[in-house]
């Protein structure tokens, strides 16, 4: 499903993409699809060597640390799950790269709807998955809504200050 997704948002076989994950159960069988479409597909076991690896083997979260770092500074990043990770690195994308950075969040609803349609042809399933990407694709800063985690949504008035002048006003000031 997040091949033909991706596929259908206009990434092709010549893409790179980095697959940020715990060990995938039965790895060979489920990802080999995956793979056929994307044969560029990476992660850190394929990048990195045993020996760079083995520091931070014994450690779930020194292991989801080099996912995030990777993550964190790609050229796009795609989510396809809820939970901390993904919305500390929207949060810290925005934050870094001032609200500019390529960040595709699927509508999880409209997917799962799309995706039990039988009947849907490409051109249909296409055209669906780019209006998905545009929507999720905008840029800038968003403004954080009183229900939205501070972590996917920084408010630029609660981060550190862009110009020193404010800090140097608020600092001098008892």
């Amino acid at each position: 499903q997040v091949g033909l997704m991706l596929r259908g948002m206009g990434f092709d076989r010549n893409t790179n993409i980095y697959l940020a994950s715990g060990k995938i159960y039965n790895s060979e069988r489920y990802m080999a699809p995956l793979l056929d479409m994307f044969p560029l597909l990476q992660t850190k076991e394929m990048l990195a060597s045993p020996d760079e690896l083995s520091p931070f083997q014994n450690y779930s979260s020194r292991m989801a640390a080099i996912d995030y770092t990777v993550c964190l500074h790609s050229e796009v990043f795609v989510t396809t799950q809820g939970g901390n990770f993904p919305h500390f690195l929207l949060g810290h994308r925005r934050f870094l790269y001032g609200g500019h950075s390529r960040t595709i969040r699927p509508d999880k609803r409209k997917l799962a709807v799309i995706f039990d349609n039988p009947n849907i042809g490409w051109k249909s399933f296409k055209r669906q998955m780019l209006n998905m990407r545009s929507h999720s694709d905008s840029k800038g800063i968003e403004l954080k809504r009183p229900n939205d985690s501070i972590y996917s949504v920084p408010c630029p008035d609660c981060m550190c200050r862009v110009n020193g002048t404010e800090d140097s006003k608020s600092s001098s000031h008892p």
